[in-house]
């Protein structure tokens, strides 16, 4: 397999630039890879950049004279402030010709995206709004649940739920004592029927969070299952499962 095949995937550099550690073989090919580090920095800098983000950092209300001159050079008459746009527009990227990645990396990539964001825009409201946030709201409804016990020739176990958020559903998975080996966990929705399954992302850490993507008829996928998966690139399941469970109401 060439060393293009083995980069370590987008939602692991994420995850370790927040402070993750990375599974054992994967941080010595990230140590000795340049476009691996390239990304690993690119995650760092958002990271840090939102971090650093303070009520103090929204931006005040550009002067008349702003506006004006934005108004001048687009042409636009008869207001001193900008409309909105009806719609948003961006130039279609083609990522065809891009490494491979492994299974479902882009998952926990975006949710990494979304925390930043999300810090971002609560400094802004509390800025905004002159007061404190919010008080949290209640936790969302569990919709389904397991435990999660060790295969034959593995340790461990867990808790998995399936709540219901705004956003839809997400898998909530709490996991501790797992058998170690050289790779890094994912984790599955099983159909114990056909044993059909879908990848929901890579597990770093004794706990996570993810969403369950939409149209999945949960009472066909029922069997909740994290397997050790070696670092090949390959995104199938490995047949090397450590805990499961099966979900019920």
């Amino acid at each position: 397999m060439s060393q293009s095949e083995m980069h370590a995937p987008d939602d692991l550099l994420a995850l370790h630039a927040m402070g993750d550690p990375l599974p054992d073989a994967m941080g010595r090919h990230v140590a000795t890879c340049q476009q691996c580090q390239v990304e690993l920095d690119q995650w760092t800098g958002l990271v840090a950049s939102g971090r650093r983000t303070s009520p103090a950092d929204v931006p005040g209300e550009p002067s008349a004279q702003v506006w004006a001159a934005i108004a001048d050079e687009l042409g636009i008459s008869g207001s001193s402030t900008p409309s909105a746009p009806d719609s948003a527009t961006a130039d279609v990227v083609d990522i065809s010709s891009g490494r491979r990645r492994w299974s479902t990396s882009w998952l926990v990539a975006a949710s990494v995206a979304g925390i930043v964001g999300g810090a971002l825009l609560t400094a802004g409201g509390v800025a905004l709004n002159g007061s404190e946030p919010a008080a949290p709201v209640a936790a969302p409804p569990v919709i389904a649940r397991t435990s999660l016990a060790a295969l034959p020739d593995h340790q461990g176990g867990g808790a998995a739920t399936i709540v219901e958020t705004d956003d839809g559903d997400e898998l909530v998975i709490d996991v501790s004592d797992l058998s170690t080996g050289d790779g890094f966990y994912e984790v599955w929705l099983i159909d114990p029927k056909t044993f059909q399954m879908v990848g929901l992302g890579a597990l770093v850490d004794d706990a996570g969070r993810f969403p369950i993507p939409d149209g999945l008829d949960l009472s066909q996928y029922s069997v909740v299952d994290v397997s050790l998966e070696p670092l090949d690139g390959d995104p199938v399941h490995s047949t090397d499962s450590v805990v499961r469970g099966e979900l019920s109401a």
